[in-house]
């Protein structure tokens, strides 16, 4: 794959959470490289998917093999194959379990778009992903906003300073370039 498509993770250091699963080979970039399910060149053609496996219930996230290697595809801007590592449990899951998988979803296409350089779609899947996980903050009752792992305030203080500036005019392709906090998920220990 031609590496200058390719997005770079906003911290090649950063942690990850399950780190038995190895990256594949390439980052997806729709229209870019091949995808990874339906081209035979794609890193993941011909890979039975598991959606019939109930996920384990919000409260066990640690045990959340799918949702964890989620985590860390996103993390290192996998955010096509996260998004779909996402899916999967979204499929199974209900309610808050749902909104908040559905939420994570479009943030994670929404920097797929950020790297793509195509401005409507980013405001409108971080907006809609945003609003998804401020609706769990309130759903979900925890005193700390925190679930599955990830204190959401502290998320989505983040990502809205991420995002932020990509709802100014004008944008510019320094816009891209002046990230001041990239929106990592950290789970707590």
């Amino acid at each position: 794959m031609d590496s200058y498509n390719q997005p770079k993770p906003f911290d090649p250091n950063w942690h990850r959470y399950y780190p038995d699963i190895p990256f594949p080979p390439y980052r997806h970039i729709p229209g870019v490289t091949p995808h990874p399910i339906r081209d035979p060149n794609g890193h993941s053609y011909g890979i039975e998917e598991e959606h019939d496996i109930t996920p384990p219930p919000p409260e066990m996230w640690r045990q959340n093999e799918a949702y964890l290697y989620g985590v860390d595809l996103y993390n290192f801007s996998y955010w096509w194959e996260a998004h779909e590592a996402w899916e999967g449990l979204w499929h199974q899951a209900e309610d808050t379990y749902r909104l908040f998988l559905q939420g994570l979803i479009q943030v994670s296409a929404s920097l797929i778009k950020y790297h793509m350089r195509m401005l409507r779609p980013l405001r409108t899947l971080s907006t809609a992903g945003r609003d998804k996980l401020r609706q769990v903050v309130v759903e979900s009752g925890d005193v700390n906003g925190n679930y599955m792992g990830l204190n959401l305030p502290r998320f989505l203080e983040t990502a809205d300073a991420f995002f932020s500036p990509f709802f100014s005019d004008p944008i510019s392709e320094e816009t891209y370039h002046q990230i001041t906090v990239p929106p990592l998920i950290k789970l707590i220990d």
